[in-house]
């Protein structure tokens, strides 16, 4: 008999609510402004996978790549890791520059041009 109340009540409470006028006003662009949010936050995030897959495959071909020449030629990793460490500078500037140009190919520049396609519409 509880339960039938509360179900009741709530059935009113909808019933009243659905009924009654909302206190606030969409404006008539409404609908427009919030596809257009959807559809840049749907991009960003397209793109922003996108360039995260694009890094792992060439991260993972680097390793891959690596761990052949390594392993399988014989090839001597402390001289690797020497010439690394002597020439850090110009590796993390290398990688940094690498990075930021794949980022501005598969990101930033994609997402301008739809964001200028969506904004000349």
């Amino acid at each position: 008999m509880l339960n039938e109340e509360k179900y009741t009540d709530a059935d009113k409470w909808l019933v009243d609510a659905l009924k009654s006028e909302p206190n606030f006003i969409l404006s008539e662009n409404f609908a427009d402004r919030m596809a257009e949010k959807m559809s840049r936050k749907f991009a960003w995030s397209q793109y922003l996978r996108e360039f995260a897959i694009y890094a792992g495959v060439i991260l993972g071909v680097v390793a891959v790549l690596a761990a052949v020449h390594i392993f399988l030629a014989g090839a001597d990793w402390k001289s690797w890791a020497k010439f690394v460490t002597e020439n850090l500078v110009i590796v993390i500037a290398t990688a940094s520059l690498l990075f930021f140009v794949l980022f501005t190919d598969r990101v930033l520049l994609r997402y301008f041009l739809h964001r200028s396609k969506i904004d000349s519409i």
